[in-house]
Order: C-alpha cells, then structure tokens, then sequence
C-alpha cells in the first residue's frame, strides 16, 4: 500500500512540474499574440420581390444604348426601362428556380407571364429541377417597336447576352445548359407596382 502511494505522488509531482514548466513557456514573451480578427463583411442586399432578395450589385445596370431608329415614345426613361428589365429578369430566374409562379406576377404580364408559367410547369412533370440560372449581358439597346401581340406595349430592349441554366434531374444527374440569347423584349407600364413589366418576348431583329 505505502508503494502504491509513493508511485501516485511522484506521477502527481511531475505532473505539475510539467504544467509549471508550460506556463512559464506561455508567459514568455516571444510568444505571438494573435490579433484580433474583422469579419468579413456581408454583401448588401436589398428586395425586389416579396421573399425574394438580391445583392445590390445584381442592379448594376449594363452598359446601354438608345435606338436613333426606332426612339423611345416622349416621356419614357431609358435608364427606368432598363434597371426594371434587369429586375424582371432576376424575378423570372427566381421564380424558376423555386418553381413559384406566383412570382411571376411582380415581373410579368400578358403572353410571357404566360409562356414562364408553362416553362415552370413542364420542368415540374419532368422532374426537373432548376438549381440557378445565371445571365452575362454583353449590350442593351433600348427604343419602341410595336409589339403585333400587345398594342399596350410602351418599349423595347434588344438583350444579348450568355444564359447558363444548372438543372438537377429526375435521374440524379447534374447538367448544364449554355445559350446566347439575342432576344427581344416589350414592357409595359403596371400602374400598380410603378414599373414596367414584361409582357412578350421576340427574336431580334437583324
């Protein structure tokens, strides 16, 4: 018994012989101070649709021209078609990739709200689900061309650009889809929301 207890307190002393030797390790002075850290800060972001929020610098508006050819009707504010453009456009994409057609109305209106809706409705009885999609602009022209669907029609953009859709299907598999886009589209006043929607889209004209 006397040995057993000898043994634990030689361990016990070197046990705090250690410690001691750490501390004194610890309160040198060589020791580097870590610094104390900024965290990175968050993106602003701001709404553009009830639930529906985006980074600020997803409206920065593109570089944009005004048609000499076919000009804008009196009063209609190139920067304002343009920045509600980018907008729809951001609320479509969301719409799609949450499969929420009830969106679509803070964007869309007439023939293309529903054209988005049936695209909508085709990825869900294919078991499609859309997990971004994504568009790089390259240039804007804005100016008027009667739309032969909608007589309401107050402007159009001339959009070109890249669209990158990521689609999970059915099967598990993960794909993508690239495409240039040189597309057409009309907007019409929502006296409602005080902006302009989409209401149809068209190939460019060349």
């Amino acid at each position: 018994m006397a040995a057993a207890g000898m043994g634990s307190s030689r361990h016990g002393q070197s046990l705090v012989a250690a410690l001691a030797a750490f501390g004194l390790a610890g309160c040198g002075t060589s020791v580097a101070i870590i610094p104390k850290g900024t965290p990175t800060p968050k993106p602003q972001v701001t709404q553009i649709a009830p639930g529906v929020r985006v980074p600020v610098s997803a409206l920065q508006l593109p570089s944009y021209t005004i048609s000499v050819a076919h000009p804008l009707p009196t009063g209609v504010s190139a920067q304002k078609v343009v920045a509600d453009v980018q907008v729809d456009n951001l609320i479509e994409n969301t719409a799609i990739e949450r499969q929420d057609p009830a969106l679509l109305t803070y964007a869309d209106t007439g023939d293309w709200l529903t054209a988005i809706r049936t695209e909508i409705s085709q990825n869900q009885a294919k078991g499609i689900k859309v997990l971004s999609v994504t568009d790089d602009v390259t240039s804007v022209q804005v100016g008027y061309q009667s739309d032969p669907n909608n007589s309401s029609a107050e402007a159009a953009v001339i959009i070109v650009g890249v669209e990158v859709e990521r689609d999970l299907l059915s099967t598990g598999k993960m794909v993508d889809h690239t495409q240039h886009f040189d597309v057409l589209r009309w907007v019409v006043w929502s006296a409602t929301q005080l902006r302009y929607l989409t209401c149809d889209t068209g190939s460019s004209p060349s």
